[in-house]
């Protein structure tokens, strides 16, 4: 099974554009010198580039995250390169006594009721098991509960009416996934499957994982390598889109990110990686066209390259012109 598999589904994830990224590294780094270079990742997010370079053999990955389920799949594929899951580890989270919650979380109330109690009692036992199990386990029940919502997300609106039995007001397509998935998800083959492509995700590898805040973490980062991909500037923040997994999992009242904002603080982060050598920068043309993205960078570094990549937002929250319209710039800077 293909190690990505293990990565949970989030949008704005950087699987497609992993070669053009390592591509840039390659420029400032031959191949053969990663081993004794230290990759730090500031925004691991689904932990996609972070989990690639450990996989490229970089010598060590420095990953962190403000949220607390980028932390989760941090510590379960790049810390964790030894312990994987079994059977029996799944199984059990079948074997939980249901008891129930006075007032259930916003998330659950989004799920039919045996789906509902049957996470919150696999996730109070996943987190009464050793680490890194503990985090592996969890990893497992956000992809689970992920994949029940269209494109992933939890704050899909026509949930309710799902839980509720009002299925004349949900799009076919979308009532066939609802119903697909509350037929499959608590099958224990499911939940099988979900374990080992999380497995496929651990191998050797050396990496620490913090979850601070980005201005707090880069100034006293040494890395050779830093990548930023901070969430584009304009666009619907994941605080939102994920709020109520969030909430379930203990971050309740995260502020949004500034960096979602129309003003995000570019040059801030810029200058918080002063110190490291080589930068590449994911943004995307929002607020930016390529020119104005190479003057931002220019004011801290040299800028060697800028790459303009398509970039296709989901056809079911985008129209066509836009996705066709839309870039990615990568930026590739080094030291003055």
């Amino acid at each position: 099974m293909n190690w990505e598999s293990a990565l949970p589904p989030y949008p704005g994830g950087k699987r497609w554009a992993r070669p053009a990224i390592f591509g840039l590294v390659q420029t400032a780094y031959p191949r053969a010198c990663w081993p004794r270079l230290v990759f730090c990742d500031a925004f691991i997010g689904g932990c996609s580039v972070a989990l690639a370079a450990k996989r490229l053999g970089f010598g060590e990955i420095l990953g962190n995250d403000l949220s607390t389920r980028s932390a989760i799949t941090g510590r379960a594929l790049l810390e964790n390169f030894t312990v994987k899951l079994t059977p029996c580890d799944v199984l059990r989270l079948f074997d939980v006594p249901r008891a129930g919650s006075a007032k259930p979380a916003a998330l659950l109330q989004r799920l039919p009721e045996g789906l509902g109690g049957f996470l919150e009692e696999a996730w109070a036992h996943a987190g009464n098991c050793a680490s890194p199990r503990n985090d592996l386990l969890r990893l497992v029940l956000i992809k689970w509960v992920l994949s029940y919502f269209p494109l992933g997300l939890p704050s899909a609106t026509d949930s309710w009416r799902i839980r509720g039995g009002d299925l004349d007001a949900v799009t076919s397509a979308r009532l066939d996934h609802y119903l697909r998935r509350q037929k499959w998800m608590l099958n224990p083959l499911y939940l099988l499957k979900l374990a080992a492509q999380v497995n496929a995700g651990v191998f050797p590898g050396e990496a620490r994982v913090f979850q601070q805040d980005v201005f707090r973490f880069l100034p006293g980062v040494q890395a050779d390598v830093v990548y930023l991909d901070p969430p584009f500037g304009g666009t619907q923040s994941y605080e939102r889109a994920f709020r109520l997994l969030d909430e379930f999992i203990g971050d309740h009242h995260q502020e949004v990110n500034p960096f979602s904002s129309r003003r995000p603080p570019i040059d801030e982060l810029l200058e918080a990686c002063r110190h490291i050598p080589v930068v590449v920068l994911s943004l995307g043309n929002t607020l930016l066209d390529e020119e104005g993205v190479r003057a931002l960078v220019c004011r801290h570094r040299r800028v060697l390259r800028v790459l303009s990549l398509p970039y296709r937002h989901y056809r079911a929250v985008a129209s066509p012109a836009k996705s066709v319209a839309n870039k990615e710039f990568l930026v590739l800077g080094t030291l003055k």
